[in-house]
C-alpha cells in the first residue's frame, strides 16, 4: 500500500507543480487577445477526432478601403500528454503584434474614445481520422478603447453549419506555413474585381416612403435612434460554389448573429408626405460588398489554387459622426433611379397591415408584419447589394441587389423605438381622410436569422396605397 500511497501523493504533487507553473507562465506573458475555439457543442477544436488540425484565419475590421487586415493565420494541434491540461485550442495574438497595433491606430483616429468593432474567424478542421474537412466561421466583438490589458473569450463554432467535404490526402501537413516549407492550407482572399467600397461616405438610404396614390391620407414617417441601447450594423454573409461562374447563383445566407460595429449613437429624420409625394432617410456610411474566394495553397498564399467555395460579406466598416450623432439627412422624391432600380429587383413587395385615420405603427411592427418576427430582429435592412450593383461600375453582378445588412438594437424589448408611420388622413385642407394599405419590401433571397428561415427588409421601403 505504501508504494500506491507514495505514488499518489508525486502524482498530486506533480498536478500541483504543474497547475502552478501554467498560472505562474500565463501570469508572466505579456497582454494579449486569446480566442479559444470550440464547436458548437462547447468541445475544443483540437479534440474534434484523435488526429485533427485546425486551420485559423483572423481578419480584422478596419475603417478604410481596405476593410480587413489579416492579423493571424496559424495552426492549432492539441499538444502532447505531458501538456494534458491544454487542449490546444486558444489563439493568442500579444497586443504588440505590429498588424493588431495598425488597426487599433486605424480606428483611434475617428474614434480615440473607442468604438465596438470586430475580428472575422475563419477555420478549417482537418479531421485526418476520419478524413473529414469541416469549415466554419465567427464574429468577436470588442471595443477598441478596452483592450489594453488584452481579452479572453470563448468562442463557439457551428462546424455543421455548413457542408464538409472529403479531405485531401496531401493536406496532412503537421502544421501551416504561410511563408516556406511545401506546407498545404487553406485561406480567404478578397477578388477585387467582384467586390465594391466607396471611397469615402455615401448616402446610404434607411427608409424609403412612396405615399402613391393621389387619393390618399397625409402621412409622417421617421427613424429614430436613441443612445439608451447599442445600435449595432448586422453582417450579412452568404456562402455558395462557385458564385462568381453563375447568374442566379444558389446562397446560403445569414445575417443578424453577427454584427461589424456598435456603439450608443442617435439619430433622428422624419418625412411629411402628402397624397403622390415620395421621400427618404439616409445615413452617411460606408458599405461594402466583398466577394471572397477559398484558396488552397502550397508554401506561400502567392502559390494557391481555387477550391470553388465562395462566400459573401456585406456589411458597414465606419458611420460618419459628430459626437455620437449619425450624420444624414432626408430628401424628397426618391434615391437616384439607378439605385431604386436595383432596390426593386432584389425586393418582393409584401402586405403589412392597413392603418386608419391617426394610426400609427413601428418599423419593427411593420417589419414583422410583413414578414414575420425574426425579420423585425434583424432591423433595419440597408440595402447594400443594390448600392454595390448600382454603383460599382459592373463589378457586382446583378444578383447580389438582394441582399442587405441589418441594422438594429441590442435590446429585445425596442420594437417601438426605431420609428415608424401614423396615417394623419387629411390633415391641413391637404389629403383625404382614409385608410393607408401599407407595402414593405422583402429581399428575395430567404435568410437565415437565429433559428429561423425568413425575407428581410431591403432598405425599408414601404408604398402606401
Amino acid at each position: 500500500m505504501a508504494p500506491k500511497r507514495i505514488l499518489g501523493t508525486l502524482f498530486a504533487a506533480f498536478l500541483l507543480v504543474g497547475t502552478m507553473g501554467v498560472y505562474l507562465a500565463n501570469a508572466l506573458l505579456p497582454p494579449a487577445i486569446q480566442i479559444a475555439l470550440v464547436d458548437e457543442k462547447g468541445k475544443p477544436l483540437t479534440e474534434i477526432s484523435k488526429d485533427v488540425e485546425v486551420q485559423v484565419q483572423i481578419d480584422a475590421l478596419v475603417p478604410t478601403r481596405e476593410v480587413y487586415r489579416t492579423v493571424f493565420y496559424g495552426d492549432l494541434k492539441k499538444p502532447s500528454r505531458l501538456k494534458f491540461w491544454d487542449s490546444g485550442n486558444t489563439v493568442r495574438i500579444p497586443l504588440s503584434d505590429e498588424k493588431l497595433q495598425s488597426v487599433l491606430n486605424e480606428w483611434g483616429k475617428d474614434y480615440p474614445t473607442g468604438i465596438g468593432s470586430s475580428l472575422m474567424i475563419s477555420v478549417w478542421i482537418l479531421d485526418h481520422e476520419n478524413e473529414k474537412l469541416y469549415r466554419g466561421f465567427a464574429v468577436v466583438n470588442y471595443n477598441t478603447a478596452n483592450v489594453a490589458k488584452g481579452f479572453t473569450k470563448t468562442v463557439k463554432i457551428d462546424i455543421h453549419r455548413l457542408p464538409s467535404s472529403p479531405l485531401e490526402a496531401a493536406t496532412k501537413s503537421g502544421g501551416v506555413a504561410p511563408l516556406g516549407s511545401n506546407r498545404q492550407f487553406y485561406y480567404w482572399k478578397t477578388d477585387w474585381g467582384l467586390s465594391w467600397r466607396p471611397s469615402d461616405y455615401i448616402e446610404v438610404p434607411a427608409l424609403i416612403v412612396d405615399n402613391k396614390d393621389s387619393y390618399s391620407g397625409v402621412v409622417t414617417a421617421s427613424v429614430n435612434i436613441v443612445t439608451d441601447y447599442y445600435t449595432r450594423f448586422g453582417l450579412t454573409i452568404a456562402y455558395g460554389y462557385k458564385i462568381s461562374e453563375k447568374d442566379t447563383p444558389s446562397l446560403d445566407i445569414y445575417g443578424n448573429d453577427f454584427y461589424t460595429i456598435e456603439n450608443k449613437f442617435y439619430f433622428y429624420k422624419d418625412l411629411l408626405l402628402g397624397p403622390n409625394e415620395k421621400g427618404y432617410i439616409y445615413i452617411y456610411a460606408k458599405p461594402y460588398h466583398l466577394h471572397q474566394k477559398e484558396y488552397y495553397c502550397t508554401a506561400s498564399i502567392n502559390n494557391c489554387v481555387p477550391t470553388g467555395e465562395e462566400r459573401i460579406q456585406e456589411g458597414v466598416n465606419d458611420i460618419d459622426t459628430s459626437g455620437n450623432e449619425i450624420l444624414g439627412g432626408s430628401k424628397s422624391g426618391l434615391p437616384d433611379p439607378s439605385i431604386m432600380n436595383w432596390i426593386y429587383s432584389g425586393t418582393d413587395m409584401k402586405y403589412a397591415t392597413a392603418l386608419g385615420v391617426g394610426d400609427s405603427k413601428s418599423i419593427a411592427l411593420l417589419v414583422s408584419d410583413a414578414s414575420g418576427s425574426c425579420s423585425a430582429d434583424f432591423g433595419i435592412g440597408i440595402p447594400i447589394g443594390a448600392l454595390a450593383v448600382a454603383l460599382s461600375g459592373g463589378s457586382v453582378p446583378p444578383w447580389a441587389a438582394g441582399l442587405s445588412a441589418g441594422m438594429y438594437y441590442t435590446s429585445s424589448s425596442s420594437l417601438n423605438i426605431y420609428g415608424g408611420i401614423t396615417n394623419h388622413g387629411q390633415w391641413h385642407n391637404v389629403g383625404q381622410d382614409i385608410s393607408e394599405y401599407i407595402y414593405l419590401g422583402t429581399s428575395t433571397y430567404t435568410y437565415h436569422i437565429g433559428t429561423c428561415d425568413t425575407n428581410v427588409p431591403v432598405g425599408i421601403y414601404i408604398e402606401s396605397n
